[in-house]
């Protein structure tokens, strides 16, 4: 999940669009990582001393790792610890969006330093999906330490983002959260959390991109149904709360309910109580998350 995050960082800093990183997610599965990337982000060269090995490869046929050894960049060994490692998610994101032009080296270089420097991460904590990392990563993305109810938000949202990749899409991109109290839904379905923790969750998108959502979770070949892709989105919302709730139950003593769903079809839904929406945009388009909560 540190790649998506990488991708919102970089967007959020207005150093890629959204168009940007959907080709790039496109094209990552077929990009062949690189060995200056590798050894700009373990801080072993600069983006300059990479461009300066490139530039001798033109006039030497010799390997980046060879040529980076002989001018004295890189030691051998460091060469081989670097060609041992497998590629991380947010590298192959990184090293895509250089390959397309869309970034260079040294923004490359600059981007993830200050990505890493700004959330307190390393290489160890981005490899895989470290709990409490992530968390906080999640936390300080949507600046959830200034909400009420921040470590409920927190650990419902990280639940959220685990679904999305696990049956939606891994290649989509957070964008910024916003603050409504009320909201124009083209398609949306919301479900109530009740008990010790009250909220308001909703997924809202256009009717294309609501469509697909659905597809993607019932998989190829379900009935272009309206009643059915209703239903679908909804049991999406449904095991997401669920699973909600047992970790709520499971690890803080929090027992929470759901009611039955609601649709809301090009009409006005309004908040008690301030809701954050999450826009996150996937290949197909962008899709909202919302969660009121008191």
């Amino acid at each position: 999940m540190f790649a998506q995050f990488f991708g919102g960082y970089l967007f959020n800093k207005k150093l890629v669009t959204a168009e940007d990183l959907t080709q790039a997610f496109e094209d990552k599965s077929n990009t062949r990582m690189r060995l200056g990337v590798l050894a700009i982000n373990a801080g072993l060269m600069t983006a300059e001393q990479v461009e300066h090995v490139n530039v001798t490869q033109q006039s030497v046929d010799k390997r980046f790792g060879d040529l980076a050894v002989e001018l004295g960049y890189m030691t051998s060994e460091q060469v081989d610890e670097l060609l041992s490692q497998q590629p991380t998610e947010y590298l192959l994101l990184g090293q895509t969006l250089v390959n397309n032009g869309v970034l260079t080296n040294a923004e490359f270089e600059k981007a993830i330093n200050d990505y890493k420097r700004d959330n307190s991460l390393t290489d160890s904590d981005l490899t895989g999906n470290k709990s409490e990392k992530l968390s906080k990563l999640i936390s300080d993305f949507y600046h959830f330490e200034k909400a009420d109810n921040a470590r409920v938000l927190t650990d419902y949202v990280t639940m959220l983002f685990k679904n999305v990749i696990r049956f939606i899409d891994g290649d989509f991109t957070p964008l910024e959260a916003f603050m409504v109290r009320e909201f124009d839904a083209k398609y949306l379905i919301k479900q109530h959390i009740q008990g010790d923790y009250e909220a308001i969750a909703c997924i809202a998108a256009d009717r294309t991109e609501y469509f697909e959502f659905a597809r993607r979770f019932a998989g190829d070949g379900y009935p272009v149904d309206e009643d059915f892709v209703n239903e679908t989105v909804g049991e999406f919302l449904n095991v997401l709360n669920g699973l909600f709730a047992v970790n709520e139950s499971n690890e803080n003593g929090i027992e929470i309910t759901m009611t039955p769903q609601e649709k809301v079809i090009n009409s006005k839904i309004c908040f008690e109580h301030p809701a954050f929406c999450i826009p996150v945009a996937f290949s197909f388009g962008e899709v909202d998350f919302i969660i009121s909560s008191r």
